[in-house]
C-alpha cells in the first residue's frame, strides 16, 4: 500500500497542479488591451486629422424604428452610449458618423444602442470580433452592416 501512494500522490498532485495552471491561462478579450492600440491625445481643432465618415448601410429587423446608434471603441475606452460617437439617422434609412483622428491611428470599434445588452452581435447573436480601421486616406468613406444585436 505504502508504495502505491508514494505513486499515487505525487502523480495527483501533478494533475491538480496542471489542472489549475490551465485554468487560470488567459482568455482572449473581444476588445484588445495592448498599449499599442491606445489613441495618442489631440484636439479635433488639429488642421492636421484625417476625417473618416462611417455609414452604417443596414441594421436588423428588430432595431426599434427610433433606436440610437453609437460608436464605442479604444478611443473611448468602450464607453457605451458615448453622446460624442452618437450616429444620425439619414433620409435613406443609413446612419452617418465623422470621426476625425491623427493620421495612421488604428482604432478597434463595435456598434451599440446605447446599452451594453445591446451591443451588435454576429448574424447568430454570438458575440462578435470587434471592428478594425486605421486612418491612413482623409475624406474616407467605411460602409458597415450590423448583422444582429
Amino acid at each position: 500500500m505504502k508504495g502505491f501512494l508514494e505513486i499515487f500522490i505525487p502523480f495527483a498532485l501533478i494533475i491538480v497542479l496542471l489542472g489549475v495552471s490551465f485554468n487560470k491561462a488567459p482568455t482572449t478579450s473581444q476588445k484588445p488591451t495592448d498599449l499599442s492600440t491606445q489613441i495618442p491625445s489631440f484636439s479635433e481643432d488639429d488642421e492636421n486629422l484625417f476625417e473618416t465618415s462611417f455609414i452604417i448601410i443596414s441594421v436588423p429587423e428588430n432595431t426599434p424604428e427610433d433606436a440610437t446608434i453609437y460608436m464605442m471603441g479604444n478611443f473611448n475606452n468602450w464607453l457605451v452610449g458615448d453622446e460624442n460617437y452618437r450616429f444620425e439617422k439619414m433620409e435613406d434609412g443609413t446612419y452617418q458618423l465623422v470621426i476625425k483622428m491623427p493620421p495612421n491611428t488604428e482604432i478597434f470599434y463595435n456598434y451599440n444602442l446605447g446599452f451594453s445588452d445591446y451591443v451588435e452581435k454576429d448574424f447568430y447573436g454570438n458575440e462578435r470580433d470587434s471592428r478594425k480601421y486605421k486612418f491612413e486616406y482623409n475624406r474616407d468613406v467605411v460602409r458597415d452592416e450590423i448583422e444582429s444585436w
